[in-house]
């Protein structure tokens, strides 16, 4: 009888928690929702506003407002979860005290019940994302059409390797270097330098000499495998080129 008795006094605040449970798993939910929305940068119909259109400001404000819209509906609902979370908890403490080992049984059950529901909830939500997506995806009416980089106009075949080097233009800067690069920046700097004040030449002469220093000591170092690849490839069009008498324009 006393069991009985336990189970009757109980039975509501079961409920109750199994109700504010669901309630707070629904808030998760619709979370999820929004903030999804936001990240695909969809709208939902509850987001939508009117605005006049002889407004000078129309677009921009028309763009602006479901966003803000949207933010300050996930923040309401961490207000109403914060709320719940109070309320969970303290009922849950309740019950724990009133059902002792059998408490844990209960709430897995709870848990289990909650769990399939929510499962569907979300299926729901996604294909809904689903459809927003596929309906506010703007596709563009025309397709634009992109000449290639490179014509071959020769009878010369090229592998995609040097095709792809090609593509990138004749303004590309190439990993590879020339021998002679450091020297002829050298000379480049003593150019620059002979070019400005007489006070101010030994200042800069020094800090041109310290940097070309540690240019020539990273320079020792192996080159990387992409400058190696480049290397080769550039070699392999040279040697075409040179062997049909044809050049690049």
């Amino acid at each position: 009888m006393s069991h009985l008795k336990i189970v009757n006094a109980s039975q509501g605040n079961i409920h109750k928690l199994e109700n504010l449970k669901r309630k707070l798993y629904n808030f998760n939910a619709s979370i999820y929702f929004n903030q999804q929305c936001l990240r695909r940068k969809l709208i939902p119909s509850y987001a939508k506003a009117k605005i006049p259109k002889t407004s000078p400001a129309y677009i921009h404000t028309q763009n602006k407002i479901p966003t803000l819209r949207i933010k300050d509906e996930i923040k309401f609902l961490y207000c109403k979860k914060q709320q719940l979370n109070s309320q969970i908890y303290h009922l849950h403490l309740t019950l724990a005290n009133t059902w002792n080992n059998a408490w844990q049984y209960i709430h897995n059950t709870i848990e289990r019940t909650l769990q399939r529901d929510m499962e569907t909830k979300y299926k729901k939500l996604n294909t809904k994302l689903s459809k927003l997506t596929e309906m506010q995806t703007m596709t563009p009416r025309q397709v634009h059409t992109f000449y290639p980089c490179v014509v071959n106009k020769s009878n010369i075949p090229f592998s995609e390797t040097e095709m792809t080097l090609l593509q990138k233009g004749l303004k590309y800067n190439l990993h590879t270097k020339r021998r002679d690069w450091l020297k002829n920046l050298a000379l480049e700097a003593k150019t620059a330098v002979s070019h400005l004040p007489t006070a101010d030449r030994d200042i800069y002469r020094k800090l041109v000499a310290e940097r070309i220093t540690t240019l020539h000591q990273n320079s020792k170092y192996p080159p990387t495998p992409i400058a190696q690849q480049e290397s080769k490839t550039i070699k392999s069009i040279q040697s075409k080129l040179h062997s049909n008498n044809a050049t690049i324009t």
